[in-house]
């Protein structure tokens, strides 16, 4: 990844809007990149970048809504904040269910905003780190892992893996070395951070 961390992505198809967010976030010392349109977002994506997308739900051509659906489908994971002006459960329930993390309703206090980007890029940043942790892991490492995570002691995981406890004691080190961490409930909070969209 490359860049200021505090960048964001704004797609609305109200050139207003966009042209009003963007100098917001750049009081902010974001850097900012705005889209009049979902496909010119998907036109000029970069995954190299981080950052937070936030997109009107209520455009033409490609709503919001089918926006992230397309980059769920490309496998982009970067986080994304909805904005609409005609907000109903419904559309709320369907965001949330695409990922999203926040949904914000039109006129909206755009600190509040700007505090919710802040915190899901801090968010993906973490997530990225650990991940790259993650990555590093054998297999075998992976599913003493899992154990570990799930309360297994060294005789069960032995057990359950047809391995040696001295071999689990190896693997075990590994993974708390590789996963930057010194104990089991930091390694039980790593997990539920990979494991969580929100």
């Amino acid at each position: 990844m490359k860049n200021n961390p505090l960048h964001v992505f704004i797609v609305d198809d109200d050139k207003k809007v966009c042209d009003s967010l963007s100098n917001f976030f750049k009081l902010h010392d974001f850097e900012v990149n705005t889209y009049t349109s979902a496909q010119s977002y998907l036109d000029d994506l970069d995954r190299n970048y981080m950052g937070c997308l936030v997109s009107d739900i209520d455009m033409e051509d490609m709503t919001g809504l089918e926006l992230q659906d397309s980059l769920n489908k490309i496998g982009c994971i970067r986080p994304t904040i909805f904005i609409t002006g005609h907000a109903n459960v419904n559309i709320a329930v369907e965001a949330m269910k695409l990922g999203a993390l926040d949904f914000f309703e039109k006129p909206f206090d755009p600190d509040l905003l700007l505090t919710k980007v802040t915190d899901a890029i801090n968010l993906f940043s973490e997530k990225i780190f650990i991940l790259g942790c993650y990555n590093l892991l054998t297999q075998k490492e992976i599913e003493v892992f899992k154990l570990v995570i799930s309360g297994d002691k060294n005789r069960s995981i032995a057990d359950k893996l047809f391995i040696s406890i001295p071999t689990v004691e190896a693997h075990r080190s590994k993974v708390m070395k590789k996963m930057k961490v010194k104990s089991v409930a930091e390694l039980v909070r790593l997990s539920t951070l990979l494991n969580n969209n929100g």
